[in-house]
């Protein structure tokens, strides 16, 4: 008969070794829990990125669209004034919008009265728009004249800031560069904004509403009205509208443009969108037309 010590120590062996076990299926079971969590974010990881790859299939195809529309030769129908269109495939949602850029205010060329016109449609009094108008002019010109109220190197230097570039816009982000441009206000003018038209002027009947609201003279209801009535002329074959009250001196004459800005908005899932801009150069005439591509740009 073992002696109760004996029986005391097989009693400690044992609970140690069911301590031990404990810990191991612990141990394997946080494994476990591991390797489930990695697989479910491997599944999440693999669907997101096949999401991504329809996302710019989708875009793309909607890109396309556009210029397909484009090269109709005014036979679609699809005026490119920001008017848009929707195309689904496989689920994702795109819309498209068309843009003729010479309804846009060119930063390099235009009016310093067209400028000073989107500053205050966006919410600058008269004085803080000349003095914004004038610090851009001090940006796209060569010398170092300063502007009655704008900016040269010293201005910039003061507030530790790199200068001017003293030459034309190369892009619509260095506007962000601007003295005086922050974040905000950036946005609020850039969809008026562009650097392909080279004209001084804007081309009312293909102008967007944020173009319509810089010129002064004209209610932003009597825009509302112009802008529906220039889309149902144009849809249906009729002489395009007059747009009465403006300087005719900031207007362009109606012409067909060769730039062109097609911005899809693709819903990768409920407030989850991806813009793409795409500026294009139509070439050439009727067969022989072709398209070459001078910007492409993807927001998120």
């Amino acid at each position: 008969m073992p002696s109760s010590r004996a029986v005391e120590r097989n009693r400690s062996v044992r609970g140690v070794a069911l301590v031990g076990v404990l810990w191991l299926l612990v141990l394997l079971s946080l494994i476990a829990l591991n390797l489930s969590a990695g697989s479910r974010t491997e599944l999440q990881l693999a669907g997101n990125a096949r999401l991504a790859a329809s996302a710019r299939h989708v875009a793309e195809a909607g890109v396309n669209w556009g210029i397909w529309s484009l090269l109709q030769a005014n036979t679609s129908g699809w005026l490119a004034d920001g008017s848009s269109r929707s195309l689904e495939l496989d689920g994702i949602s795109v819309e498209v919008a068309l843009f003729d850029e010479q309804g846009k205010i060119d930063l390099n060329e235009a009016d310093p009265q067209l400028l000073v016109g989107l500053f205050e449609s966006v919410g600058l009094d008269e004085r803080a728009a000349l003095a914004q108008v004038d610090a851009i002019l001090d940006w796209r010109d060569e010398d170092d004249l300063l502007h009655p109220a704008g900016a040269e190197e010293e201005q910039y230097r003061a507030l530790g800031l790199p200068p001017p570039a003293n030459r034309p816009f190369q892009r619509l982000e260095e506007l962000r560069r601007v003295l005086g441009i922050d974040e905000a206000l950036y946005q609020r003018v850039l969809p008026a904004l562009t650097l392909y038209s080279n004209k001084a002027e804007v081309n009312p009947l293909v102008a967007p509403r944020e173009v319509l609201l810089a010129l002064p003279g004209i209610s932003a209801d009597s825009i509302d009205r112009f802008i529906e009535q220039r889309r149902r002329n144009y849809e249906t074959g009729q002489r395009p509208p007059l747009l009465s009250g403006v300087d005719p001196l900031l207007l362009a004459p109606n012409a067909p443009g060769v730039n062109y800005s097609i911005v899809t908005d693709t819903a990768l899932s409920p407030g989850v969108k991806v813009r793409q801009q795409v500026v294009i150069h139509l070439q050439g005439l009727g067969r022989r037309q072709g398209v070459e591509i001078l910007h492409n740009s993807i927001q998120q």
